[in-house]
């Protein structure tokens, strides 16, 4: 059985590959068919399980942890007696626990979006089709609005509220699985960002401190976001989307921010959602090696998948 290097963030010590659990539940929030759909439309945990271990079986010791996958995550524990480290996913893909007037942010997507163009470099996204992202969809998805889509008035922007006892609860959830670890953030982080409203991560990430949580963000927008963050929030790491194909607003951009922050950097979406499951050697070499990120994320679908992924991965790492 091999074993793959491991990284200290705040005194908890993860593996530089960490098991993503997006490609066990994004089906739940994004619809369409999965071979983790169980057949009443809930998780099937045996099928996650067989994955999850035999990522285990390659190295892998921690674990991006939701809620759904906690059967998995104590029978693992239960069966392997060995120290295993999750990463408490606070909220899920949904932005529904930050709300304007009582409506879920989310509702507001394509407002916010209209507010994020405002911000955006002059030409960015005209010249967005010709980025290297162009494939994935991934920026556009990101940042275009519908046409007919107006930014939110300051009234509705500083009307936004946090539902502070969702993240509660959803703490104490971890603190009941001892888990050290809390992902917070994602597209959330993005736009309250962009919309001028870091208060609101700031009292989501004073919340987990007094938890007595390690703190780490997630967000996509790399080069946008970590300056704030590294001014204005007290985490540990961030979780950021990153391969040698893009990265948010540019590959350029993102590498150039990141190579100035000296706290952990985790890539995510390191093959860039598939596309480079044929280059999964450089695309490895090209995170560890040239852009010098601490650890990446990675979904894995199926047992030939972790094999196939986390073997080169090790090498990589230890080379």
């Amino acid at each position: 059985m091999q074993s793959i290097p491991r990284f200290s963030i705040e005194g908890v010590v993860l593996t530089r590959a960490i098991l993503g659990c997006d490609c066990f539940i994004s089906w739940l929030y994004e619809g369409g068919d999965s071979p983790f759909k169980g057949e009443r439309g809930e998780v099937n945990s045996l099928k996650a399980y067989e994955v999850v271990n035999a990522s285990f079986d390659q190295g892998v010791r921690s674990l991006d942890l939701s809620p759904r996958l906690i059967d998995v995550f104590n029978r693992l524990r239960k069966e392997r007696h060995e120290k295993i480290e999750a990463l408490g996913a606070l909220q899920e893909w949904i932005c529904s626990n930050f709300t304007v007037d009582s409506t879920p942010l989310a509702k507001y997507a394509e407002e916010i979006k209209a507010n994020m163009c405002s911000i955006l470099p002059s030409g960015y996204l005209q010249n967005l089709k010709h980025s290297e992202m162009a494939e994935s969809n991934f920026a556009k998805s990101f940042f275009l609005p519908r046409a007919t889509a107006r930014p939110l008035s300051s009234s509705m922007i500083d009307s936004i509220r946090m539902n502070s006892e969702f993240f509660r609860k959803r703490l104490a959830v971890y603190q009941d699985l001892d888990v050290k670890l809390v992902t917070f953030g994602g597209g959330t982080a993005d736009w309250l960002a962009a919309l001028g409203r870091v208060d609101l991560l700031q009292d989501l990430n004073r919340l987990i401190r007094k938890g007595g949580f390690v703190p780490i963000l997630i967000c996509h927008w790399a080069s946008y976001v970590l300056p704030i963050a590294e001014k204005e929030l007290d985490v540990a790491g961030y979780i950021v989307p990153l391969n040698k194909l893009w990265g948010l607003q540019t590959l350029r951009d993102a590498l150039d921010v990141i190579k100035g922050i000296r706290k952990p950097i985790i890539a995510m979406k390191p093959l860039a959602r598939g596309v480079l499951v044929n280059e999964i050697e450089s695309a490895f070499r090209f995170l560890f090696k040239r852009a010098g990120i601490t650890a990446v994320l990675v979904g894995i679908s199926s047992v030939a998948e972790a094999r196939q992924t986390f073997s080169p991965l090790s090498k990589i790492v230890r080379g």
